[in-house]
């Protein structure tokens, strides 16, 4: 899973905009998401779902918590980049943050144990640890 600021352009590409230009033309950022995830299936030969998340995100503003996630995985996806370890992705596993080869994801069916990793009743994840470090949250 990726998510791609729709600012984003390929390298040496320009923006991709979408939709028709209001009465000063201008147009809508839109469609890099689709324009990559095209691109993604061109090199891997893999299928790709895309799905525009404007609506889907727009059910409350994050809190702290959910901001704190997003923050992390950015900072540890960034990491790897500048660490040059590609074919990496950032995940959660037994409640800490981890980087795992991205073949797990065609390493068989997933299951998710709700009641280690999620409070249900505050529904929170049950965050431990970022990277082996303390979160300092729980």
């Amino acid at each position: 899973m990726m998510t791609i600021s729709e600012g984003a352009t390929m390298v040496g590409g320009e923006m991709v905009m979408g939709g028709t230009a209001d009465a000063y033309g201008h147009r809508k950022l839109g469609g890099i998401g689709q324009v990559t995830g095209e691109a993604l299936k061109q090199i891997t030969g893999e299928g790709i779902i895309y799905q525009q998340l404007g609506y889907l995100m727009r059910s409350g503003s994050p809190d702290s918590l959910d901001l704190m996630v997003a923050i992390n995985y950015a900072v540890m996806a960034a990491d790897l980049v500048i660490g040059r370890e590609f074919g990496r992705m950032v995940a959660l596993r037994n409640g800490n943050y981890v980087n795992v080869p991205i073949g797990v994801v065609r390493q068989g069916v997933k299951r998710v144990d709700v009641g280690a990793l999620y409070d249900v009743d505050r529904y929170r994840p049950k965050i431990r640890h970022v990277d082996g470090k303390p979160m300092f949250l729980y």
